[in-house]
């Protein structure tokens, strides 16, 4: 908690720091029950956690005189083990945490500032000494037209990054020829909030349910910009790579959640056009479940999203040792006095002192041949 220069001394009663967190209720003003999918659009909060803190107070006075300047006090709030993360998104705030500043006086209306804070849960994964990806593989035969499969590198998506989708088909038909292929990811919420005690007498629903869905990315892709192997004599193959691009806003898109009262999930989706030898246009559509997670490598301070490429990441992650012929050795001393000791891992070059006594010791060690022709005599 920061105060700005106080140009004169104050008379306070107490500083306080508190935390809340809020999670929106439907109006009980409303005389009619909600229907699915209007539940939050009008709306009010409850407090699902609160918590405070005193900064600075007297124990035996009920003021005391805080001198002009300026003043920071840090503060602590620690979290319960079973908390619920900041949920936030397209057209919704559902769950959002804000902390306030206190400045409680005597005779005069307490001084109160708030910021919004975001506080997200750590994914298992992201704990683990090596990330082992979960990839993801639809492979199907189509009205014995094309053969064709669709992957994914994983389907642990963090907040924000970017991954590619990969595309294989072998038309089995002839005058078959690849069309557009577009890419979707759906964002489908699911919410079931109890009713007050008084909106339940009065109305006689006990809980009230959403239903929503949200695409947050969408792109077509044209025919032609995909690689064909083979000839049209011959046996032919298609494949196309295709990059997904999250939403880096907040406000664009939700983390996966699963909850006793909120349910998010999101779905890649897919949809490949064919045009056939008549002219008439046929379609392939499945779906891939994955889960958005926040992360800290794509979430920094301030609420800044930086993007990162998924498969570069793991790639990164998962590196093994250098290989062979890219690793630097240490160089072996010669018989030289003048010889030079070279560090692993770098340019430096140390001239050896021939003067000291590791050196003399170091020149009076025999050779391997002395050693084994020594043993062999003896």
């Amino acid at each position: 908690m920061h105060i700005h220069f106080i140009r004169m001394p104050r008379r306070l009663k107490a500083l306080h720091i508190r935390q809340v967190s809020y999670l929106p209720l439907p109006n009980n003003s409303s005389q009619s029950p909600y229907n699915e999918g209007i539940l939050f659009k009008s709306s009010r909060e409850t407090t699902t956690f609160s918590q405070s803190q005193t900064l600075a107070a007297s124990k035996k006075l009920s003021s005391f005189t805080l001198p002009a300047g300026n003043y920071e006090f840090a503060f602590e709030i620690p979290l319960k083990g079973k908390f619920i993360e900041t949920i936030t998104g397209p057209n919704h705030d559902y769950h959002s945490y804000q902390v306030y500043g206190v400045i409680e006086r005597n005779w005069s209306k307490d001084f109160i500032v708030s910021q919004p804070i975001r506080i997200y849960k750590s994914f298992e994964l992201e704990q683990d000494d090596i990330w082992l990806p979960t990839p993801a593989l639809i492979e199907n035969q189509w009205h014995e037209k094309v053969q064709y499969t669709v992957s994914i590198p994983d389907v642990n998506i963090p907040f924000g990054s970017t991954f590619p989708v990969e595309f294989w088909m072998a038309p089995m038909a002839k005058g078959l020829k690849l069309g557009a292929i577009t890419i979707e990811v759906r964002e489908k919420h699911n919410l079931k909030i109890a009713a007050s005690a008084a909106y339940s007498a009065h109305c006689g629903v006990n809980f009230f349910t959403s239903a929503e869905e949200y695409t947050i990315f969408s792109e077509r892709y044209d025919a032609g910009n995909y690689v064909m192997l083979g000839s049209e004599l011959l046996n032919v193959e298609w494949r196309v790579e295709k990059t997904v691009c999250l939403p880096r806003g907040f406000e664009a898109c939700t983390q996966s959640v699963d909850s006793k009262n909120i349910n998010i999930c999101h779905m890649l989706a897919f949809t490949i056009e064919l045009h056939n030898e008549n002219g008439s246009l046929s379609k392939i559509q499945g779906t891939f479940p994955i889960n958005i997670f926040m992360s800290p490598r794509t979430i920094s301070k301030n609420a800044v999203v930086h993007i990162l490429d998924l498969q570069q990441f793991q790639a990164d992650r998962n590196a093994g040792p250098p290989l062979y012929g890219n690793h630097i050795a240490d160089l072996l001393l010669s018989e030289n006095p003048h010889t030079y000791e070279y560090h692993a891992g770098g340019p430096t070059i140390t001239p050896l002192d021939t003067s000291s006594v590791e050196y003399r010791e170091l020149c009076s060690v025999p050779s391997y041949e002395t050693a084994m022709n020594t043993t062999r005599a003896i």
